[in-house]
C-alpha cells in the first residue's frame, strides 16, 4: 500500500473515533442496522468497509477501471489518473467494485454496487465531477486553503475527495448534508479555494439577489435564495455536464441553465417572450459556447477563422455571470448587465474587459469570416448593395466613408434633424437601435438588450426597408427615435428632396437611398457615399446615363445618376450652384 494513502486512511480512522461515532446513523454506514437501501446483511462493523480493524490501512480493493479526467479549457492544472484518498472513494462510486467488497473478504451486501441511477455513482467519466487528483495553480483564479481551514489539501498539496468531504460525518453542512467538511451556503464552501473576484464579484446580481427559486429551476436543497445557494444555484460539483465548467444539469442546450430562472417569474423581466419573436439572439445560430474561446492559443478562435464554422450565441457569450449586475449603462458604457465581459477593440485587438458595448459586438459581427451575411441578403431583409460590407469594425471604423457616430463622436457637423438631446457630436450605441421592442428604450416594461423583437433585425423600433411604404411616424419610427420628422420632411432638412422621396409622390423608404449603419472606405468612396448614402439596388438601378451613382457636391448639394421608379436621372443635382457637366434637376425631374 502507498504511504500516502496509508496515512490518509489512517488519519481518516482516527477522525472516525474522535468524532463519536457519527459515522454510524449516516449514508455511509453500510452495517445491517445502517440507514440506507446500501446496507449489509449482517455484518454490524460499519468501519471495516473501509477500515483494516486496529489497524486504519486502507481495506478497500485497488481500483482498476480506466477513469477519464475532468476537462476544461480555462484551467491552467491539468487533473490526472485519480490517486491518493480519491481512489479509495471511487473504490465504491464509481460503481465498478462491490461496496461489500474488501482486501480481507466479501460482505454481502442488500446491493451488490452503487448503481448508474443513483446520483452516487460518479462513474468513469470523471468530466461531471469536480476535478480530483490535481495541484492548485497559484494565481490562477484559485489558492490553497487557509491553514486550519476545513477544506484541506492532502500530503502533496493536491486537491481530493477529502479535500471537500469527511466520509466519517454527514451534516458539517446543515441543510445540504452530502459529508461537506464545512457549510457550503453563499459560497462559503468554493470560496476557501476560488477567488472571490473572479467567482463572486462584489456588487454581482447572483451573489446578491434575493430571488426565491423553487425546484423547477433547480432549487432542490430549499435555498432561501439565490445569493443563499450561491454557487450552488447554477454549478454541480458532482453530476454535471461533461462539457466543463460543472454547469448544472440536465441541459437542453447551452442557454437552458440561464433560462431555468430567466425565462421564469424568478426574474422581473423574463426573456421567453423575447427569445420567441421572429427576431431574436437564438434559434438557427445558437451552439455550442466554450469558456476558453478567442483567448490567446485557444482551440476555438472567436472571431471565426473559417467561413465554415458554426455560428453561434448563447446567453453567456454576452453576459459574465459572476460579474453581471443591475448597474444602468451611462452613454456607451457597457453598464453592469454586460460587466466581465471580454470583447475585440477597434483595432481588432482582444480586450479583458469591454470598455463600450461595441467591444463586445465585435466579438461576433466585425472580422468573424463567417457571417451569414456574406452572401448576401436573406429574408426578411432584401435590401441588396453594391458591394456586401458586414466586418462592423471597419464600417465604424475612422477610415469609414460615413457612418453612424458608434466609435465615437460624430465627424459630420452639419445634421439639422437631430432631436435633443442628441447633437451632431454625440456618440450612439449599438442598443440604441437593437435592442427589445419591449424593453425600456421603446417605452415598454420588458427586458433591456438585444434578446428578440418584432422587429428584424433585433430592431428596437420599426424601420420598414419595402419599396412603395407609406411614410409615417410609425413606419420609420426608429429612424425618428434621432431625427426630428418634421425637419426632415421639410426644406430645412439637408436634402430638400426627403418629402417628396418619402411621400407619396415616390413612397421610397429610408434604405433605398442609405445605409443603416455606414459604409467602409473599402466599400465605397468618401464623394460617392457620404450621408451613408449606398442605394438598394433591389429599387435603384441603372440609368441611361451609367451605373446607379451620388456624388456630394458640398454642403447641402449633390447629383444622381440612376433610374428610380420609373424615372431616370442622369447627373441631376439638388442644391447649391449646378456645377459644369451636370444638370439642374429640381425636385429631381425626368432628365431628357
Amino acid at each position: 500500500m502507498k504511504p500516502l494513502v496509508a496515512l490518509v486512511l489512517l488519519l481518516a480512522a482516527a477522525d472516525a473515533v474522535a468524532a463519536g461515532g457519527k459515522l454510524a446513523g449516516s449514508k455511509h454506514d453500510l452495517s445491517v442496522t445502517g440507514p440506507g437501501p446500501i446496507r449489509a446483511v449482517s455484518e454490524r462493523n460499519p468501519c471495516v468497509f473501509c477500515h483494516v480493524p486496529h489497524n486504519g490501512s486502507n481495506n478497500r480493493p485497488d481500483v482498476v477501471a480506466l477513469h477519464r479526467p475532468y476537462e476544461s479549457t480555462t484551467m491552467s492544472a491539468r487533473p490526472g489518473s485519480p490517486n491518493g484518498a480519491t481512489r479509495v472513494c471511487l473504490s465504491c462510486h464509481d460503481g465498478t467494485i462491490a461496496v461489500g467488497q474488501t482486501r480481507a473478504r466479501r460482505i454481502e451486501t442488500t446491493v451488490a454496487t452503487i448503481g448508474a441511477e443513483r446520483a452516487s455513482n460518479l462513474g468513469t467519466d470523471l468530466r461531471r465531477t469536480h476535478p480530483v487528483s490535481f495541484t492548485p495553480v497559484p494565481g490562477s483564479g484559485t489558492h490553497a486553503p487557509a491553514p486550519g481551514d476545513a477544506v484541506k489539501l492532502d500530503a502533496g498539496r493536491q486537491v481530493q475527495c477529502t479535500s471537500c468531504h469527511d466520509p466519517h460525518e454527514e451534516y458539517r453542512d446543515p441543510r445540504v448534508g452530502k459529508f461537506l467538511v464545512k457549510p457550503s451556503e453563499r459560497s462559503a464552501l468554493c470560496l476557501t479555494c476560488h477567488d472571490a473576484v473572479a467567482v463572486q464579484r462584489p456588487g454581482a446580481s447572483h451573489a446578491e439577489s434575493t430571488a426565491h427559486y423553487g425546484p423547477a429551476e433547480g432549487n432542490t436543497a430549499g435555498w432561501g435564495s439565490v445569493a443563499d445557494a450561491g454557487c450552488m444555484a447554477c454549478h454541480a460539483s458532482h453530476g454535471a455536464d461533461p462539457k466543463g465548467q460543472l454547469v448544472a444539469r440536465p441541459l437542453a442546450d447551452d442557454d437552458a441553465l440561464c433560462l431555468r430562472c430567466h425565462a421564469t417569474s424568478v426574474v422581473r423581466r423574463p426573456l421567453a417572450a423575447d427569445l420567441a419573436k421572429p427576431s431574436a439572439h437564438a434559434g438557427a445560430e445558437r451552439g455550442v459556447h466554450d469558456a476558453g474561446e478567442g483567448r490567446p492559443g485557444a482551440a476555438r478562435p472567436l472571431p471565426e477563422r473559417s467561413p465554415g464554422t458554426t455560428r453561434h450565441v448563447t446567453c453567456v457569450d454576452c453576459h459574465d455571470p459572476h460579474a453581471a449586475s443591475g448597474q444602468p449603462a451611462v452613454g456607451t458604457s457597457p453598464g453592469g448587465a454586460l460587466a466581465g465581459v471580454w470583447g475585440i477593440d477597434r483595432n481588432g485587438a482582444r480586450v479583458a474587459q469591454i470598455r463600450s458595448e461595441y467591444e463586445l459586438c465585435f466579438k461576433c459581427h466585425a472580422d468573424s469570416a463567417n457571417k451569414p451575411q456574406s452572401g448576401g441578403p436573406r429574408p426578411p431583409d432584401l435590401v441588396r448593395r453594391a458591394v456586401v460590407d458586414v466586418n462592423l469594425r471597419e464600417v465604424f471604423g475612422p477610415t469609414a466613408v460615413s457612418s453612424h457616430p458608434v466609435l465615437g463622436p460624430g465627424r459630420n457637423p452639419d445634421v439639422p434633424s437631430l432631436r435633443a438631446p442628441w447633437t451632431a457630436a454625440s456618440t450612439v450605441a449599438c442598443g440604441d437601435c437593437h435592442a427589445s421592442d419591449t424593453g425600456p428604450g421603446a417605452g415598454g416594461s420588458g427586458a433591456r438588450g438585444p434578446h428578440g423583437s418584432i422587429y428584424p433585425p433585433l430592431l428596437e423600433r420599426a424601420y420598414s426597408t419595402s419599396d412603395a411604404t407609406v411614410e409615417s411616424p410609425a413606419a420609420y419610427a426608429l429612424c425618428y427615435k434621432c431625427h426630428d420628422r418634421a425637419v426632415l420632411l421639410s426644406t430645412r432638412s439637408s436634402f430638400a428632396e426627403h418629402a417628396r422621396h418619402l411621400g407619396p409622390t415616390v413612397n421610397a423608404p429610408c434604405s433605398a437611398c442609405h445605409a443603416a449603419h455606414g459604409i467602409s472606405a473599402t466599400a465605397g468612396t468618401p464623394d460617392g457615399n457620404a450621408h451613408l448614402v449606398s442605394f438598394d439596388l433591389a429599387i435603384v438601378r441603372a440609368s441611361a446615363g451609367g451605373p446607379a451613382q451620388y456624388r456630394s457636391l458640398g454642403r447641402a448639394q449633390g447629383s444622381c445618376t440612376l433610374s428610380c421608379h420609373g424615372t431616370d436621372h442622369r447627373a441631376s443635382t439638388y442644391g447649391g450652384i449646378v456645377p459644369a457637366g451636370f444638370r439642374r434637376g429640381a425636385a429631381l425631374r425626368r432628365a431628357r
